[in-house]
């Protein structure tokens, strides 16, 4: 797939696509790979990338930025895993849909912080979202504690 080829990706933004449902896709029956993110109802797929293996662990290993903003319709980001140990901001801005935060964050020993340096400065939402916050599934059961002391509320 596709993201498997990005390893110097440093930021990912996507913003004000109001149809966008996924960022990465399970293959769709035309293999479509991405989404024009206007408004358009004729494209085919409502995703960036394809990933037929929802199992897949996508290794960003110099993503630093990673924001999603204005996406009404966004149910999910990934079905698999997303291991960014160099990621330094996560912006979550008006995705009111999104269940789950599928990202492996180097922040976890054995259920606690990790004793390891990390590079997670701060993860934004809107402070009107905070009940959506609570609601947020992340991997691990302990990722919204250990989290909290990074949290900013725009």
């Amino acid at each position: 797939g596709l993201l498997q080829h990005l390893q110097n990706l440093e930021e990912i933004e996507v913003c004000m696509c109001k149809e966008m449902e996924e960022i990465v896709a399970e293959d769709d029956e035309e293999g479509m790979g991405a989404c024009s993110c206007s408004n358009n109802k004729t494209s085919s797929s409502s995703s960036f990338f394809n990933n037929n293996n929802s199992s897949t662990i996508f290794t960003l290993p110099k993503l630093k930025i990673f924001k999603l903003s204005g996406l009404p319709k966004l149910k999910s980001i990934c079905k698999g895993v997303m291991a960014c140990d160099s990621i330094e901001v996560i912006a979550l801005l008006d995705c009111p849909e999104l269940k789950r935060v599928p990202f492996s964050l180097p922040l976890f020993f054995n259920g606690q912080p990790s004793p390891t340096p990390h590079a997670l400065k701060e993860i934004w939402i809107d402070k009107d979202e905070k009940g959506w916050w609570e609601s947020v599934e992340w991997d691990h059961p302990n990722a919204k504690n250990v989290l909290q002391p990074f949290m900013t509320y725009n």
